[in-house]
């Protein structure tokens, strides 16, 4: 456990033994009873103390908590193995989304390293500060087709399910966003985080500081995105799609 890791555990814990202790008006020989107990089921069970509270840890018998317990065992490794991820990505871009490999040959090995980090399909271009992430221990998913450009200063969360296929150009500053925050969830004190699917098709171009947010679901065939726009519901097949939020405002001849 990292030391980052125990402070917040210690933290956590003596807060929400305090919240406990105050909730059934007892005194501080108890609220060390449960932050002791808290404790003790971080290490059993990997379970944080929010959860520890949200489950009554404390009001379970023996059997009953061994029954949650092993729940929380499995959420435990996962959580785990999904920051182990985080920081390695984090890592990497640190690494390769830095200016100097804007220079010859350094282009070519950056495209191969974002290519192998992401599954992108051949010929992927990648300019420097292009940001690839997932937040809030979303297990979400990115699908990179060929001949894709990610230009620079692109950022893109694919917290939720994203798919980009073939021929697909995302210009200067785009932002992607595939999840949004439960504001009811919010009010109520509880972090809530919903992952969406976004799925770009085939020649899809999106201008320079378009803004792509988690309610567009779709980005259609050869569609266009213009420059600044906000685009907040789905975009059919040929649309050219500009403004705040965008409309569609033409749609291109095709056979």
């Amino acid at each position: 456990m990292n030391i980052r890791r125990i402070k917040q555990v210690l933290r956590y814990g003596w807060l929400h033994a305090g919240q406990i202790t105050s909730s059934m008006h007892k005194g501080i020989g108890y609220r060390i009873k449960i932050f002791l107990d808290i404790l003790h089921c971080y290490n059993i069970y990997k379970m944080w103390s929010n959860q520890y509270v949200r489950e009554k840890f404390y009001m379970l018998t023996k059997l009953e908590r061994e029954i949650i317990g092993k729940k929380y065992v499995e959420i435990g490794k996962k959580r785990d193995e999904w920051q182990k991820d985080f920081i390695e990505n984090r890592k990497f871009l640190v690494k390769y989304s830095d200016v100097k490999y804007e220079i010859g040959s350094k282009r070519d090995v950056r495209a191969k390293a974002y290519q192998k980090r992401y599954h992108a399909g051949k010929n992927f271009s990648v300019e420097n500060d292009v940001d690839i992430s997932r937040q809030h221990y979303l297990d979400g998913t990115i699908e990179i087709g060929d001949n894709v450009l990610f230009a620079k200063h692109v950022f893109i969360d694919y917290s939720g399910h994203l798919r980009i296929e073939n021929d697909v150009k995302l210009a200067n500053g785009v932002i992607i966003e595939t999840h949004h925050r439960d504001l009811v969830a919010k009010d109520e004190g509880r972090d809530v985080n919903i992952p969406t699917d976004l799925l770009i098709r085939e020649g899809a171009y999106i201008g320079s500081r378009a803004i792509i947010l988690d309610s567009c679901n779709y980005i259609g065939l050869h569609a266009r995105v213009g420059a600044g726009a906000v685009v907040t519901k789905d975009v059919p097949d040929y649309a050219v799609v500009v403004g705040v939020p965008a409309k569609v405002i033409k749609i291109i001849e095709h056979n």
